[in-house]
C-alpha cells in the first residue's frame, strides 16, 4: 500500500511538472493562451478545431456521431469517430464553444502530455521498483515532453498512443512475468477502441516487446524451457486476437467506414529504399533538432544512459545482444522504407512520417532505465560520464560533417558537457544530483521552444481565428434564421484563413459551424462522393471534397440554396437584409431544388465522361428521361506565347453563364479571366470548372506558367442555357417529394407520383440506409454515380429512411465473441491448475 501511495504522488508530480514545463514553453514562443500568437498548427488548424467544434455539438444533442450531413453531402462518421475523437479526454469538448476551441485545444495537449508522463512513471514503477523515484520521475517527464511529442502536436490524436504505450507494454510484462491475462486482454481492446491507428502500432510493438521480455525470462535452454515458451507465446497471442475481438464493437463499425475510401494495401510499399543516412537516427538525439529523418531526443541526460546500458558490466552480455538486436530494428524501421511503411499503417505516410517513432523514444528510454538502475547499484559516475563523453564526440562530429544550427549545437554540447562533469565529480559531490532536475528541465524546455519557434514562427495572431469564428456563428445564424425549410444546403466560397488563390484546405466549416454543405477534408472520406464531386467539376482531386467555386446547375440539383462569398456569384441574388462577416456577403439560389424528386428509371445508369459539362447534360437528361442540354458548347481560338495559354471565347446569349475547364498534365498555373487574376489553377485544392461571366461578350482566359504546347492541352468551355436551365428546374420543381424532416440519420417526406417509378435523393448511397415506402421497406439504388434512388408507386408516398452504422451488429457479436473466449481461456486454465492439484494431493496422500 505504501509503494502505490507512493507511486501515485510520484505520477501526480509528474503530471504536474509536464504541465507546468509545456506552459513555460507556451509562453516562451508566444503562444496562445500565453501570447498573442494562434496554437493552432497545420492538421491541428485544418481538421481537429473543426471536428471538436463538430463533436460539441454532438455531445450538445444537436448533432449524431453515426451520421452527418455536414460530411461533405452527407456520410457516416463511424470512421472519423475511430480515426479523430474517440479518446476519453474529448469529451471535455462540452464545456467550450467555437470561439474557445484553441483554449480547449491547449488544456487538451498539456492532459494528453502530462497523462504520458503519468502512465510512463507507472510503468516505470513496475517494471523498475529498484530505481528511486527521483530518477523515475525524471524518466517520465522526459517522455512526456520528448521531442516526437513537441513536433506532433498538431496531430493531438496519435498523443492517446503515446498515453497508452506504457500500459499496453507493462500489461505484456505483468503476463510475461507474473502471468496475469486480464490486463493484457483489456490493454489490447482499450488501444484499438480507443484509438485503431494508434492501436495498430503500439500492438505491432507489444507482439516484438513480448518475445524481448520472453526471451529475457530463459535462463538456460532446455526442452521444459521451449515448451513453456511456445505455451507463454500461444497464449499470448490468443489473449491479445481475443482483446482485439474485444475491440471490435468499436474497432468493426470503423474498419467499415474506412473500407469506403483510402485501399487499405499498396504493394509498392515493400519497393526497397531509405532515408538519408542511418547515422542520421543518431543525429536526431541533439537539442530542438528537427532533423532530415527522425527526431528521437528525449532529454540527453537519458540518451547518455541509454549509451551507458551498453557498456556497464553489469549487464549480462546475452542481455545486451538481444537489446542492441532489438534497438537495431527499431531505429532501421525509421531509415529503411518498407519498415517505415508497415509501421505506418501498411501505407506510405506521405506527411507527418515516423508518426510512430514515440515507440523507438520509449526503448530508448527504457534501456536508459536499465542503465539508471545498475548505476544507482553502483553508485560510481566515471562510467556514465564515459558514455556522455562519446556523445560529445559523435555530435561533434556531426557537426563537422553537416552542421547543426548554431544555438542547437551549442547548447547540445553545454548541457552534454555540464552533464560529463558532474558525473565525473558526483561520487565526491552527492549534492550535484540535485542539479540533474534542473538541468533535464532546462533542456525540455529549450527544446520545445527551439521548436516551436521553427513550427509556430508563421502562426497569425489567434483574434484572426477567434474574429472569423465569431462573424461565421452570427452569418449562419441569420441564415437559419431566415430559412423555414427542412432541407437545403448552403456553403462558403471562401474559407477561413484565405489567401485570395482559390485554394484552401480549411474544407471542415459545415461541420464544425453546424450547416449542410457539401466541402469535407478528413483522412476518412467517402469516394464515391468524392468522386461524384470530381466529376462534376468541382474539384481536382478524387479523395476530398472542395468546394470553393458555385456551378448554377449542379448546385441547384444538390440543394444548394445559400453561399457567403466575397465575390458576386452569377445568378445568386445577394441578401442585403443579412449581416456581412469576414468580408462575406449572403447570396441566394432560388433555382435550389428539395432533397428529392421524381426521376426516369435512367437515372440508375452510370455516367462515364471526363468533360463535367457533358457529365451534367447527360445527368439531368437521365433524370428526366429525354436528351436535355443545358450546357452548349461555346468556340474559342487558342495562343501560347511566352508561357501564357491564352484563349479567345466567342459570346454568347446575354443572359446565359459561360464556365470553362482547362484540362492539362502541366499543373501550377495561374488562372486568368478578362485580364483579373482568378486563382491559382491546376494545383492541389484547386477548383476545375469556373464561371468567365455572362455571354453578352467575349471573354479571354489566360493561364500563366503554361510550358506546354496546344497538344497537351484540352479545354472545355459551355455556356450554360438559361432557358432552357430554367424549363428544367420547373419541371423537377414540379416533381419534388415534401421533405418533413431532415435530421442526421432520419428523413421524413412523401411525395405524390402519377404513375409506378423512381424517386431521385440527392443523399450520398450507403448501405447503412434503409428505406420504407408507406410503411414497407424498399431497396435503395444508387443514382448518378453517387446517390440514392427508391421505387414508388402511384399516388401518394410516404417516404421514411433510417440510417445505421454498418457493421455495428457484427462488431457487437465480435465484442461478445471475444469477451467469451477470453473468460473461457482463463476458465480452463483455473480447472487445469485445480486438477494438477488434486492429482499432487492424490499422489501425496497416497504415498
Amino acid at each position: 500500500m505504501k509503494k502505490r501511495y507512493s507511486t501515485a504522488k510520484t505520477a501526480g508530480l509528474v503530471f504536474l511538472v509536464i504541465v507546468g514545463l509545456f506552459i513555460i514553453i507556451q509562453a516562451a514562443s508566444g503562444l496562445y493562451p500565453f501570447g498573442e500568437k494562434s496554437n493552432l498548427l497545420w492538421d491541428e488548424e485544418i481538421q481537429y478545431v473543426d471536428y471538436f467544434g463538430f463533436y460539441r455539438d454532438v455531445l450538445q444533442g444537436k448533432a449524431s456521431i453515426a451520421y452527418s450531413f455536414s460530411k461533405s453531402l452527407g456520410g457516416s462518421l463511424a470512421a472519423l469517430f475511430g480515426y479523430y475523437l474517440g479518446c476519453p479526454l474529448n469529451l471535455l469538448v462540452v464545456f467550450f464553444n467555437n470561439e474557445q476551441l484553441p483554449a480547449f485545444l491547449f488544456g487538451l495537449t498539456a492532459a494528453k502530455l502530462g497523462l504520458a508522463g503519468v502512465t510512463a512513471c507507472i510503468f516505470m514503477r513496475r517494471r523498475f521498483p529498484q530505481i528511486s523515484l527521483l530518477m523515475t520521475a525524471m524518466l517520465s517527464v522526459a517522455y512526456g515532453l520528448m521531442q516526437y511529442s513537441m513536433l506532433q502536436l498538431s496531430n493531438i490524436m496519435f498523443l492517446d498512443g503515446v498515453i497508452l504505450l506504457p500500459l499496453l507494454l507493462l500489461a505484456v510484462y505483468e503476463f510475461v512475468n507474473r502471468d496475469k491475462k486480464l490486463w493484457l486482454f483489456l490493454g489490447v481492446l482499450f488501444s484499438i477502441a480507443i484509438n485503431w491507428y494508434t492501436g495498430y502500432m503500439i500492438g505491432l510493438f507489444s507482439v516484438f516487446y513480448y518475445f524481448y521480455e520472453r526471451i529475457l525470462k530463459i535462463q538456460k535452454i532446455n526442452l521444459g524451457e521451449v515448451k513453456d515458451f511456445v505455451r507463454d507465446t500461444i497464449f499470448c497471442g490468443m489473449v491479445m486476437v481475443f482483446g482485439l475481438l474485444g475491440s471490435c464493437a468499436v474497432f468493426y463499425p470503423v474498419f467499415r467506414g474506412l473500407q469506403k475510401g483510402k485501399k487499405a494495401f499498396d504493394p509498392s510499399i515493400f519497393y526497397y529504399d531509405t532515408y538519408g543516412s542511418f547515422t542520421d537516427v543518431f543525429r536526431g538525439f541533439a537539442v530542438g533538432n528537427i532533423a532530415p529523418t527522425v527526431s528521437l531526443y528525449c532529454g540527453l541526460l537519458f540518451f547518455g544512459f541509454f549509451l551507458y546500458y551498453f557498456f556497464t558490466r553489469g549487464v549480462r552480455i546475452r542481455e545486451k545482444i538481444l537489446s542492441l538486436v532489438m534497438t537495431g530494428f527499431l531505429f532501421a524501421s525509421c531509415w529503411i522504407m518498407p519498415l517505415d511503411h508497415i509501421w505506418s499503417g501498411l501505407r506510405s505516410a506521405e506527411s507527418y512520417r515516423f508518426r510512430y517513432s514515440y515507440i523507438m523514444t520509449f526503448f530508448v528510454l527504457y534501456l536508459a532505465a536499465k542503465g539508471v538502475r545498475e548505476y544507482e547499484k553502483k553508485s560510481r559516475g566515471w562510467g556514465v560520464g564515459a558514455a556522455f563523453a562519446g556523445c560529445l564526440l559523435m555530435f561533434v562530429l556531426f557537426q563537422i560533417r553537416s552542421p547543426y544550427e548554431e544555438k542547437n549545437f551549442f547548447v547540445t554540447i553545454g548541457f552534454t558537457g555540464a552533464y560529463l562533469l558532474i558525473f565525473l565529480f558526483i561520487e565526491k559531490f552527492q549534492k550535484l544530483k540535485g542539479i540533474l532536475p534542473v538541468l533535464l528541465a532546462a533542456e525540455l524546455v529549450l527544446n520545445g521552444v527551439f521548436t516551436f519557434v521553427i513550427n509556430y514562427g508563421g502562426n497569425q495572431n489567434i483574434d484572426v481565428y477567434l474574429d472569423y469564428a465569431s462573424g461565421t456563428e452570427e452569418q449562419i445564424e441569420a441564415v437559419k434564421d431566415r430559412e423555414k425549410a427542412e432541407f437545403y444546403r448552403m456553403d462558403s466560397l471562401e474559407k477561413r484563413n484565405d489567401g485570395g488563390d482559390g485554394i484552401s484546405a480549411y474544407l471542415n466549416e459545415p461541420m464544425a459551424y453546424g450547416y449542410h454543405g457539401m466541402a469535407h477534408y478528413s483522412s476518412t472520406y467517402d469516394t464515391d462522393i468524392s468522386r461524384l464531386i470530381f466529376d462534376l467539376g468541382y474539384s481536382t482531386l478524387t479523395d476530398l471534397s472542395v468546394y470553393q467555386e458555385a456551378i448554377l446547375p449542379s448546385d441547384s440539383l444538390l440543394g444548394m440554396k445559400y453561399l457567403m462569398s466575397k465575390k458576386e456569384v452569377l445568378r445568386y441574388e445577394k441578401l442585403e437584409d443579412l449581416p456581412e462577416d469576414n468580408g462575406k456577403s449572403v447570396y441566394y439560389n432560388s433555382y435550389a431544388l428539395g432533397l428529392g424528386m421524381g426521376a426516369d428509371e435512367k437515372i440508375q445508369e452510370e455516367i462515364v465522361t471526363a468533360d463535367p459539362f457533358e457529365f451534367q447534360n447527360i445527368l439531368f437528361s437521365n433524370l428526366l428521361g429525354r436528351d436535355v442540354e443545358i450546357f452548349k458548347e461555346a468556340g474559342y481560338k487558342l495562343n501560347i506565347a511566352d508561357n501564357f495559354l491564352t484563349l479567345q471565347v466567342e459570346g454568347g446569349k446575354p443572359e446565359d453563364i459561360l464556365y470553362g475547364y482547362v484540362d492539362s498534365w502541366i499543373q501550377e498555373l495561374k488562372l486568368y479571366v478578362d485580364g483579373t487574376y482568378r486563382c491559382n489553377y491546376a494545383t492541389w485544392l484547386s477548383y476545375k470548372v469556373f464561371s468567365a461571366g455572362y455571354g453578352d461578350q467575349e471573354h479571354t482566359i489566360a493561364l500563366e506558367n503554361y510550358t506546354g504546347t496546344d497538344q497537351e492541352v484540352f479545354p472545355y468551355f459551355y455556356y450554360l442555357d438559361m432557358d432552357v436551365f430554367e424549363d428544367v428546374i420547373q419541371e423537377l420543381k414540379a416533381k419534388e417529394m415534401q421533405t418533413e424532416e431532415f435530421e442526421d440519420g432520419y428523413v421524413k417526406g412523401s411525395y405524390t407520383a402519377d404513375k409506378d417509378g423512381y424517386l431521385f435523393l440527392t443523399i450520398p448511397y450507403d448501405e447503412g440506409w434503409k428505406a420504407y415506402v408507406n410503411g414497407q421497406r424498399v431497396e435503395i439504388t444508387d443514382g448518378a454515380n453517387a446517390l440514392s434512388v427508391i421505387p414508388v408507386k402511384a399516388g401518394e408516398n410516404e417516404i421514411e429512411l433510417k440510417y445505421s452504422v454498418p457493421g455495428w451488429r457484427m462488431g457487437a457479436v465480435l465484442s461478445a465473441v471475444g469477451i467469451l473466449l477470453f473468460a473461457g481461456i482463463c476458465q480452463l486454465e483455473r480447472y487445469g491448475k485445480r486438477k494438477k492439484e488434486n492429482e499432487k494431493d492424490k499422489r501425496i496422500a497416497g504415498s
